[in-house]
């Protein structure tokens, strides 16, 4: 791997916007566990003009009617559940992170009454289509239907990162992109200063998670590039392992694997013979 292509971001690598979707003829999945608002939920999405309303009341059962069917679009609650299986964020990283599945770019719609920024951004990095606050009116739901079929966002896959597009806004500037690999092939910034911008990213976003594993990997690879003076393919190398570890974390959290701190500490020794060569 080059020392460039090591610095692309989620961004940088996108599939074609998938085709426009019916929402009156094809199927919507609706996963909601509380009976008064699932029906309300299915009374606003008929008002929005869906007509072919897949419902369940668990994730589970949710996986299983996504591997049957083929909906065109999911709408989940997002309340707090006692059972950790029904963490909607784990069920949007289950659906986004199934291989070959065909339900994979899906849109998702996330419902929830009103949360804290941090929460909202775990669940877009975790691939949620949308965010609608509750209680919600059926306009809300109508216009924004409307704005997924014109405004649609290219599907992206990457390492750390799989679901639409994280940018809604269109550039207005032309020119180079500005993101850090186009930077460096503009000659806009040199590609030691662009790895120092993207490790402080991903150290802002580690804290962000609050995930005490993830944010050790955040300080580790900050303190990697504060002591490089050169960007190769041996700093490149150390710079994957630590997106390829956080990739790692987050799987293992998935599958309730325990065994986590490992993988973390096994990172931090090699930093630390790496640092020591120099």
């Amino acid at each position: 791997m080059s020392a460039q292509n090591a610095l692309t971001t989620v961004a940088d690598i996108t599939a074609p916007a998938p085709a426009l979707r019916d929402w009156g003829r094809q199927p919507t999945l609706v996963l909601n566990s509380n009976s008064f608002m699932r029906n309300i939920l299915i009374s606003v999405l008929r008002d929005a003009g869906v007509r072919d309303i897949i419902v369940e009341t668990r994730a589970s059962r949710a996986m299983l009617a996504l591997r049957d069917t083929s909906p065109a679009l999911i709408v989940a609650d997002w309340d707090q559940q006692s059972d950790p299986d029904e963490d909607r964020v784990r069920l949007l990283q289950r659906i986004r992170t199934a291989e070959d599945a065909h339900f994979r770019e899906t849109p998702v719609i996330l419902l929830s009454s009103p949360r804290p920024q941090a929460d909202v951004v775990r669940a877009r990095d975790a691939g949620a289509s949308e965010f609608l606050v509750t209680p919600l009116a059926p306009i809300t739901m109508i216009n924004r239907l409307k704005s997924m079929q014109t405004d649609q966002r290219a599907f992206v896959e990457a390492s750390r990162y799989v679901g639409p597009d994280r940018r809604r806004r269109p550039r207005r500037e032309r020119g180079p992109s500005f993101k850090r690999t186009a930077d460096v092939d503009a000659g806009l910034t040199t590609p030691m200063e662009a790895a120092r911008c993207a490790a402080l990213a991903l150290a802002l976003e580690t804290r962000r998670g609050g995930d005490p594993l993830a944010i050790r990997v955040g300080r580790s690879l900050q303190r990697f590039i504060a002591k490089q003076k050169t960007y190769s393919a041996v700093e490149a190398e150390v710079v994957e392992m630590h997106r390829a570890a956080l990739a790692q974390l987050v799987r293992m959290a998935d599958d309730g694997d325990p065994l986590r701190d490992p993988v973390v500490s096994g990172l931090e020794a090699i930093v630390e013979k790496r640092l020591a060569r120099r």
